[in-house]
Formats: C-alpha cells, sequence, structure tokens
C-alpha cells in the first residue's frame, strides 16, 4: 500500500492527464466486466473526480498557478483504480502509468500551502504563482 501524507500535494497537467486516463480506463474495464451500477462504477473507479479534476485545471490555468491541488484522500482513488485495473484486466500501459503516478506520489512532500475555494472549485490559497497567465503549465522540453 502507498503511503502519502495527510493532506495535499501539488501536481502538474502532466501528472493530471495521466490520472485521469488511469481512472477512465479503470471505469471503462469496470463497466464492461462487471455488473455494478454506474453510482458504485464512479466510486470504485474513481472516475467521479474527474470533473473536479479538470475545474481544478482549469482555475490553476485561468490564475497563472503553478501546480494544481490533489488531496490524499484522491490518491486513495488513484490505488483503487490501479486494484481494480489488476482485478478487471487492465491496460498494461495505463496499469504502469498508475503505478508510476502512486510512486510519484508517495514520495512527494506535503504541501506547505494553504488551500481556498473559487466558486466551489479547490485551489491553492495566495493567488497566482510563479508564472504568467500566458505562459503553459507544461514544462518546455
Amino acid at each position: 500500500m502507498y503511503s502519502v501524507d495527510p493532506g495535499v500535494i501539488n501536481i502538474s497537467i502532466r501528472e493530471l492527464v495521466a490520472l485521469i486516463g488511469v481512472l477512465d480506463h479503470a471505469y471503462t474495464q469496470i463497466a464492461e466486466l462487471s455488473e455494478f451500477d454506474d453510482e458504485v462504477m464512479a466510486q470504485s473507479s474513481g472516475v467521479a473526480l474527474i470533473p473536479l479534476l479538470y475545474a481544478r485545471a482549469g482555475l490553476a490555468l485561468t490564475e497563472g498557478a503553478d501546480g494544481i491541488p490533489l488531496l490524499a484522500a484522491e490518491v486513495g482513488l488513484l490505488e483503487a483504480a490501479v486494484i481494480n485495473l489488476e482485478s478487471y484486466e487492465g491496460n498494461e500501459v495505463v496499469l504502469v502509468a498508475g503505478y508510476e503516478l502512486l510512486d510519484a506520489f508517495a514520495n512527494r512532500p506535503k504541501s506547505p500551502r494553504a488551500l481556498r475555494r473559487v466558486h466551489g472549485i479547490l485551489t491553492f490559497d495566495g493567488g497566482a504563482g510563479t508564472r504568467s497567465v500566458g505562459q503553459s503549465l507544461l514544462p518546455s522540453d
């Protein structure tokens, strides 16, 4: 089991995209190979978190923030999705991506930044981050 410091960690847009891919694939696999209802599948796969993640990413982009908050409890949803992918014959590439995210998140220190809600969307407090509004969240290669 992976252990993430209680609280919140700061994730990048690339990590967010990978996280959404893992959660979505877990949902697809559970839906194809089980007879659970939609609500049970959404909770067990973590797919219910996806709209919140998109909202956080959008707010981070508009505020010029330098990261996106992910709660420790939400990392637990990723862990559950990875376990479900193992059980429900998930794509190996997606499964590896899930394990890589779990490793990265488990080794990441808790963010010291306070959280706030803007229009109900969780974000880091302190207004704009270290990047300008027009600067990409993606690292330049």
